[in-house]
């Protein structure tokens, strides 16, 4: 080692002496080297600095890249690992313009193995990939597979640990929808619509800046709620009210399509299959006592001007596709992210919560209350059945009380 390094020495002298700049910051880099083995941390960083500066100097980009690679490790090695992940990221950056895929595999991998040291696990994820991409074009198998190794382990790891600060913004969602639909409803309109709106974009935003999957699909599944109102305040008022829940009804099925497709979500798995027909039949025959229920709770007026068999069948339909509509969002797309995130009764918990307090409209404790319960039996016999036939039909039939039988049965007493 003192022969190499009286030798590196004598090189260095000469070639300095020269004026040759790329051999003397070659020699630098090697000297670095030597020094780094010695664990000489302060003279190891010193050559890589010099021979950075003789690199740029003689306009040779890949002998920078090189140095400040090494640099990093230094700073690494010392601690520092702010200037590290910096030097780490400079240097891939510099190899992928060099086209160096080999030495921006490994700038990165540095790079993402520091941040998961530092308990980063999520920003070390990204990069890890970004790794295992790289590697899988430099064709060596074992970085590939290693690399994929490492990328199951910290989604392993990240998909069985608490979520910390994005569990409270789990619990702060639901508050700040709930004071949304206040504002909306009862305070100012406009006001209310530019908070949800607000909402919507902070899911989006969320959505597309966490790595956690599960956590990535309930929160776009999230944007259900403010959409719902948003919707629902911006169309025009029409005349019978129940052709406006049709139209409110239409950006729901097209927001659930979006949703199954950028989620890779089979129509079986959001429920739309028939299973176990007996009971779901008994489920849809439930629609009718919960719609007496509910309106004894509401005693709402009819959506309909009046009662001929034409309009109570155009009516039952329109109630039906609502039903559709809400069960293949809050069932078949929500509730069912949330379960895989939290859990069955966490996540079942969690959706009927979201459900219910799309409800504060009505004014209801009493209707709150019952909302719920109801969110909570649709949402099991969702988990039990795997299909949302049977609940869409207890929820449309359950608002054909609601809103139209009874209160033309009532009115004709």
């Amino acid at each position: 080692m003192k022969e190499n390094f009286e030798k590196l020495q004598a090189e260095l002298l000469k070639s300095a002496h020269r004026g040759d700049l790329k051999r003397t910051a070659e020699i630098l880099l090697k000297l670095g080297r030597v020094y780094q083995e010695v664990n000489m941390k302060d003279h190891a960083l010193e050559s890589y600095k010099n021979a950075k500066k003789l690199y740029n100097k003689c306009k040779n980009p890949r002998g920078e890249a090189l140095s400040i690679l090494n640099i990093g490790i230094i700073h690494e090695k010392k601690g520092n690992h702010k200037n590290a992940q910096k030097m780490y990221k400079e240097a891939a950056e510099k190899f992928k313009r060099l086209n160096d895929t080999k030495n921006q595999a490994k700038a990165i991998y540095h790079h993402a193995r520091l941040l998961e040291e530092e308990g980063k696990f999520e920003d070390a994820l990204k990069l890890y990939k970004k790794y295992h991409k790289l590697c899988t074009l430099i064709d060596d198998t074992n970085l590939v597979l290693s690399s994929y190794a490492k990328i199951k382990s910290i989604e392993g790891y990240l998909s069985e640990q608490p979520i910390n600060r994005d569990l409270l913004s789990l619990i702060g969602y639901p508050i700040v929808i709930l004071l949304a639909e206040i504002l909306t409803v009862y305070i100012n309109v406009l006001a209310g619509l530019g908070a949800h709106v607000l909402i919507l974009f902070a899911l989006l935003i969320h959505s597309s800046l966490v790595s956690n999957e599960k956590l990535k699909r309930l929160l776009n599944s999230m944007i259900i709620l403010p959409l719902i109102r948003i919707v629902s305040f911006s169309i025009p008022v029409v005349t019978p009210q129940i052709y406006q829940l049709l139209i409110i009804s239409l950006p729901l099925f097209a927001l659930a399509y979006v949703l199954m497709k950028t989620q890779k979500s089979k129509v079986e798995e959001v429920g739309l299959i028939l299973k176990k027909p007996n009971l779901q039949f008994l489920i849809a025959l439930t629609g009718f006592p919960i719609g007496y229920i509910e309106f004894m709770i509401l005693h709402p007026k009819p959506f309909i001007p009046m009662s001929t068999f034409p309009y109570l069948l155009v009516g039952f339909f329109i109630l039906i596709c609502a039903g559709l509509a809400e069960e293949l969002l809050f069932r078949g797309i929500l509730q069912r992210n949330s379960e895989k995130l939290l859990g069955v009764s966490p996540g079942l918990l969690y959706a009927s919560v979201l459900f219910t307090i799309c409800h504060v409209g009505w004014g209801s404790l009493y209707e709150l209350i019952f909302v719920f319960l109801v969110a909570i039996f649709y949402g099991y016999m969702y988990q039990k059945t795997e299909s949302i036939v049977g609940i869409t039909f207890s929820h449309g039939l359950c608002n054909f009380m609601v809103f139209l039988f009874i209160p033309f049965h009532l009115a004709a007493l």
